[in-house]
């Protein structure tokens, strides 16, 4: 009993779950660097590219998130034929996700980057880049499914050893692409393909060891029920990420209308903007596992004071990092570029996206909390109300109407995350209550 306690200690889980996080997300910061030494509309192009594959991520977020709801409540009631069957159902369903996606970016590569309606100059670029991070979707998705069940028992600390080494991969070979030691295709591509290559490395890694160690969760065939119990909770858990996605690209596109220099801005800013939510967001992923892991044991008083900790936990992180990056963000933006019209964007970006990462640790932990114990769609209806209504239809007055530039856009995004950290908090305590 005391090993399972341990075991599911917010830090013990957090901790971890924040280093993965923080290790794939330098992927895409080893990536940027590179590309901004070869060319600053490589970056724009690159960075529309990373946007519309974290939409297609989202078809893996709705097996992953529902898969952590159904087997965390396992779990919690010890039911192992349970958590046989759940796991069975989620690899085959995420087998099934990863190769769809695959094919329809890889066959519409072309048609999709035309959709994105960015500038001709960057459409090349971007093409190139996405022919080439498309082959790397399936094992995104084996790794996400893994990742996920090693978190719904507690054992994050692997997954996030391997993401350390496949980063250190990446970034050995970033460098050995931007200097041209390594050639395949041409910088564009070749930083895409060290990607690839060592997301493959990672899925591979992790899903040996879990056949090693639990090949008989594999071997179960997926029942109907569990395949669509996932599903079911799967798709409104993975709601908000929908929503804040396609906000974002949204946001991207009028972004797009300020500028170039408007639009690299803000993709440097939010290559650092991630560091903020780092420890606020593992946190709320620690707090919606352990919730429902109290839930199915049907232990609600427990589960309320650890969405209450974890909240008090992320707001002590946020306001570290908030401080971190107000005071050296803009040397921090200086790794990327030297012009200051950028700078000078980039950093007030970053210190409005600051501010806002005290209600968005609300909004987190309490929609995963919400998620955890079953209630899965208030979250979704709120996120799409507020994301779309103020997050980016005041972005669109402020930042283009009204001409107040990334400022507005930002401080749109700041008045969406307020509205629902006080919606998504009425709403929990009247749920955990019932």
């Amino acid at each position: 009993m005391k090993k399972r306690e341990n075991r599911y200690q917010i830090w013990a889980l957090a901790v971890p779950i924040a280093l993965e996080s923080l290790f794939q997300t330098l992927f895409g910061f080893a990536d940027t660097y590179v590309l901004g030494r070869y060319a600053e509309q490589a970056v724009a192009a690159a960075g529309y590219v990373s946007q519309l594959l974290g939409m297609v991520l989202l078809l893996f977020r709705v097996v992953s998130a529902g898969t952590a709801i159904v087997l965390a409540q396992a779990v919690g009631a010890g039911d192992y034929e349970k958590q046989r069957s759940v796991c069975g159902a989620a690899f085959w369903l995420m087998a099934a996700f990863g190769l769809a996606s695959f094919f329809v970016t890889h066959l519409f590569c072309e048609e999709i980057i035309s959709f994105l309606q960015m500038e001709r100059s960057l459409q090349k670029m971007a093409s190139e880049y996405l022919e080439v991070m498309s082959y790397g979707l399936f094992f995104q998705a084996l790794s996400a499914i893994t990742a996920s069940i090693y978190r719904c028992y507690g054992k994050a600390v692997f997954t996030s050893a391997v993401s350390i080494a496949a980063n250190i991969w990446n970034i050995i070979g970033d460098i050995l692409a931007v200097n041209g030691y390594l050639h395949v295709w041409g910088t564009m591509k070749d930083v895409a393909l060290v990607t690839v290559s060592a997301n493959a490395a990672a899925a591979v890694a992790v899903f040996v060891m879990f056949f090693i160690t639990d090949k008989d969760k594999l071997a179960r065939k997926p029942g109907q029920s569990d395949l669509k119990s996932i599903l079911r909770l799967g798709f409104p858990a993975a709601g908000e990420s929908c929503s804040y996605k396609c906000s974002q690209m949204a946001v991207t596109m009028i972004i797009g209308f300020l500028g170039t220099k408007a639009l690299t801005a803000k993709i440097y800013a939010m290559n650092f903007s991630f560091m903020l939510v780092l420890l606020p967001n593992s946190i709320a992923a620690a707090a919606g596992i352990i919730v429902g892991v109290h839930a199915g044991a049907d232990e609600r008083k427990e589960a309320k004071r650890v969405s209450l900790s974890c909240i008090r936990k992320g707001t002590v992180a946020a306001a570290a990092f908030g401080f971190l990056f107000a005071v050296s963000g803009r040397s921090l933006l200086g790794i990327f570029t030297d012009n200051e019209d950028i700078l000078r964007m980039a950093y007030l970006a970053l210190v409005m996206d600051a501010v806002s990462v005290f209600a968005k640790n609300v909004n987190l932990t309490l929609g995963n909390s919400l998620r955890a114990v079953g209630d899965v769609h208030y979250p979704i209806i709120i996120s799409v109300i507020s994301m779309w209504g103020i997050g980016t239809g005041l972005a669109w007055v402020l930042g283009c109407v009204l001409e107040f530039g990334l400022a507005g856009i930002f401080a749109a995004f700041l008045a969406d995350e307020v509205l629902r950290s006080f919606l998504l908090w009425h709403r929990w305590n009247r749920v955990i209550q019932l």
